[in-house]
């Protein structure tokens, strides 16, 4: 019988029942793939972070993803709240090569890489049709399409065919517009290919989304919300082709996993 110590901890908020929840394994040597994803479908969280030394892996219920931001940063919480790491600063190995996570009191910065997206309104009437919205430009990254809206009231407000959803050609649909005041930009994101039908708060839709709101403001500093029900605030920064993503982070429970 194998027992794995196990962390659920929400991300992207500083309250219960709001933010991201990830769970964290750590462990001291790989196990199967096949076993990681059974793991991470039977605890059915929109991530689970496995780490063996500073090598971190991410799994929704379905697939393994290259990049996550929540689950990164609820591993940095672990390892300094729960494991009283004397580090400020945390590096892991992972698909997306080094990445780096500071601390400052509750707060946690993640150091990812931007993700490029390019402006494609050739497919906007086949989105509009699909998603049944109106939109005002698309852009398309690698796995996701951003759509910008007018109103903030409809990303609120939007409710999404999962159905229709999976059934585009790329995994992910980001909506986004204007956020009010103190929010720079809001947004929700969409991927149940994934196994993840709304993701409550995204940092990877963030290294997409803050290059694209940046320039559109002309600011290097936004203050963001994803404005799914659970929401969750993220503090972004444009640095050298890299986002800084600021949050917090609280412990939800405990426990152990046998098998």
């Amino acid at each position: 019988m194998t027992v794995l110590p196990i962390y659920y901890v929400n991300a992207f908020s500083s309250l219960p029942f709001s933010g991201n929840p990830a769970a964290v394994i750590l462990l001291d040597e790989w196990l199967p793939d096949d076993t990681l994803i059974t793991l991470a479908s039977e605890i059915n969280l929109p991530e689970t972070a496995f780490l063996v030394g500073d090598h971190i892996r991410w799994f929704t219920p379905k697939i393994e993803v290259p990049l996550c931001g929540h689950a990164t940063l609820a591993t940095a919480f672990v390892l300094k709240t729960i494991k009283q790491s004397p580090n400020k600063l945390f590096k892991f190995q992972s698909l997306s090569g080094e990445l780096t996570i500071s601390c400052q009191g509750s707060l946690f910065t993640l150091n990812f890489p931007a993700i490029s997206a390019t402006l494609n309104n050739d497919i906007k009437s086949a989105l509009e049709e699909k998603l049944v919205l109106q939109i005002d430009e698309v852009w398309q990254a690698r796995d996701r399409y951003v759509c910008f809206l007018s109103d903030p009231e409809t990303v609120i407000n939007y409710q999404p065919d999962f159905t229709q959803i999976a059934q585009l050609p790329l995994p992910g649909v980001i909506i986004t517009s204007k956020g009010n005041a103190p929010f720079d930009f809001i947004s929700r994101f969409f991927a149940p290919v994934k196994g993840v039908n709304e993701d409550p708060v995204t940092g990877t839709s963030h290294c997409v989304l803050a290059p694209i709101w940046g320039n559109k403001l002309n600011k290097t500093q936004l203050q963001a919300r994803q404005v799914s029900e659970r929401g969750g605030n993220i503090d972004c920064e444009l640095k050298d082709n890299r986002v800084l993503l600021t949050g917090d982070a609280a412990l939800f429970l405990t426990g152990e996993i046998t098998f």
